[in-house]
């Protein structure tokens, strides 16, 4: 029996983004529930995250998307691990972003990140003022649409 041809480096990226992007943005919902920010806050925070993981994927993206398939080690492991991990990070926080704002989510690298859930949910998020970040990233960190 033939061993199956490995992914190439976009299959590879969105598979991991399915798993990590949910993660993060669970972590980055607890985060803002935790430290009590305003609206306006998060917003800023959440922000500079998508802005971080953008200008790390214009620097380092190359290590992504060019892999070889050889095993890395030391300071080139660690490059690849930081910047696919600043990229989940951001595009989670993007989909938090755009659920303040009153949106579903994102689109990123073919894969929709955001609330799957009814329209009920994205009204919860547009008519709150108090407590918003708190009520945005309850129950509705982004997650992977499934596929059809």
């Amino acid at each position: 029996m033939r061993q199956p041809e490995p992914l190439n480096a976009v299959d590879e990226l969105r598979l991991f983004l399915d798993f990590a992007v949910p993660l993060c943005g669970a972590d980055i919902a607890y985060k803002l529930r935790q430290w009590g920010h305003s609206r306006e806050q998060a917003t800023n925070w959440l922000r500079g995250e998508a802005e971080r993981a953008g200008g790390s994927l214009g620097e380092n993206g190359d290590v992504i998307q060019f892999s070889d398939g050889r095993p890395r080690s030391g300071r080139a492991q660690n490059r690849v691990v930081r910047t696919a991990s600043e990229l989940a990070r951001g595009v989670a926080a993007a989909a938090l972003l755009a659920q303040l704002e009153g949106k579903r989510g994102v689109e990123a690298f073919g894969g929709f990140y955001g609330v799957t859930a009814g329209p009920a949910d994205t009204a919860r998020v547009r008519d709150m003022e108090d407590g918003a970040v708190d009520d945005a990233s309850r129950g509705s960190c982004p997650v992977r649409k499934p596929a059809a």
